[in-house]
């Protein structure tokens, strides 16, 4: 899931509209992933380069689908602010020019609980489920993702 081509992805106006836009743009890779979980076999992994937002993105879904309470879902992808800390500073240094590093500001920004703002956001539009089946997901999978989650499984 390239953010480059998704320009609030890439030029992050803010984490939100990035989110927002990830979702909506790469709404089948999403449904993918998250099918390819149901249909693992224990234990499955998702990454990305960082771990936070495509990566944050769909583990929030799978933890709203499986009825995670939102402050959880929060907490959980604030760790991922919490790994990357430590290395802001030289990211942003690296910056080839101002505009880069206002960039990597914005991308650097501690997420809060905009996960979770993004999360009930799709929710209302559409609902996560519904989006994702969409795109494509397998229900199977989905529900077996669910229970696995949920210890069900």
């Amino acid at each position: 899931m390239d953010p480059r081509p998704v320009d609030a992805a890439w030029n992050w106006p803010s984490m939100r509209e990035a989110y927002l836009a990830l979702a909506d743009h790469y709404r089948d890779r999403l449904a993918v992933a998250l099918t390819a979980l149901g249909d693992a076999d224990p234990p499955a992994a998702i990454h990305c380069a960082g771990g936070r937002d495509r990566t944050g993105l769909a583990c929030g879904m799978a933890q709203w689908l499986a009825g995670v309470e939102p402050d959880a879902i929060a907490a959980d992808h604030a760790l991922s602010d919490e790994s990357w800390a430590p290395l802001n500073a030289a990211w942003l240094a690296e910056a080839e020019d101002e505009e880069e590093r206002d960039r990597r500001r914005r991308v650097s920004v501690p997420a809060g609980r905009t996960l979770v703002d993004v999360l009930e956001e799709i929710e209302r539009r559409e609902g996560i489920r519904n989006l994702l089946v969409g795109a494509g997901a397998d229900e199977a999978a989905l529900g077996r993702l669910v229970a696995r989650l949920r210890g069900e499984a």
